[in-house]
């Protein structure tokens, strides 16, 4: 039975023998993966990670180490897919979530990794954002495509979400780690309007995996949840389906 809380089934066939389980950028919730999971085909079961902090979980303390986060996430993703194959999606802060999780999933029950507008984790940039006074902090995230206007001006809104968006910047900024190479074959995404990820730091990716890996460019910017979901839904299946 899925965690309503944490891993919300959104579309498809609960008998489907694949499951892809969409981890959102920072501080974004189910909502924000649910267009590209309503897109790929009936055959697949998408479910939709929802972290402590946002949603239905704002009243939960925002996690901000990612090994604790990964450990938690990976248990509960093994219970509920069951014998089904598990694929996991991580969008940019997400796609070094996902990573994580596959690294602690055995091999043998994760057949595909997909990532979207990040590098790959031994180029994760060093900073501390997460730190920065209100004003430059919400301007950096506006600026990275995840502080919609009609968050902007409303001050209720921005209250409830930024203890979740500090405590992901934070999560990935601070998590240090030796990356591995995974078993996985890995697909990573990203937009050909793409200003924050130079196309070398998704391309890198391919060096830690050993079973395949795939470049896809798609028409869009940093957010393709946003800007070209369907795409993204398309290449996902077209990689795993």
């Amino acid at each position: 039975m899925c965690r309503v809380r944490e891993l919300v089934e959104i579309s498809g066939n609960s008998d489907a023998r694949s499951v892809l389980y969409a981890v959102p950028h920072a501080g974004a919730g189910v909502a924000a993966v649910k267009r590209m999971c309503r897109s790929l085909p009936d055959r697949w079961l998408t479910v939709g990670v929802r972290l402590p902090g946002r949603e239905s979980r704002t009243r939960e303390e925002p996690l901000t180490d990612l090994n604790r986060l990964t450990d938690g996430l990976a248990k509960s993703i093994g219970e509920h897919a069951g014998d089904r194959e598990i694929h996991l999606y991580g969008h940019c802060a997400g796609a070094i979530i996902a990573y994580e999780v596959a690294r602690r999933l055995p091999a043998a029950r994760l057949r595909g990794l997909a990532v979207s507008a990040h590098q790959s984790p031994d180029r994760v940039p060093v900073g501390e954002v997460w730190r920065w006074p209100r004003e430059e902090f919400l301007a950096r995230v506006r600026e990275d495509g995840y502080l919609p206007d009609e968050l902007v001006g409303n001050p209720e809104l921005l209250s409830l979400v930024e203890p979740a968006l500090r405590a992901d910047y934070r999560a990935i900024e601070c998590h240090h780690h030796d990356p591995e190479v995974i078993d996985v074959p890995v697909l990573a995404l990203l937009g050909t309007e793409e200003h924050a990820v130079p196309v070398e730091d998704i391309r890198s990716w391919g060096e830690w995996t050993s079973a395949g890996f795939g470049l896809e460019l798609l028409p869009g910017g940093h957010n393709l949840l946003s800007d070209s979901p369907v795409e993204v839904a398309r290449a996902i299946d077209r990689r795993f389906g």
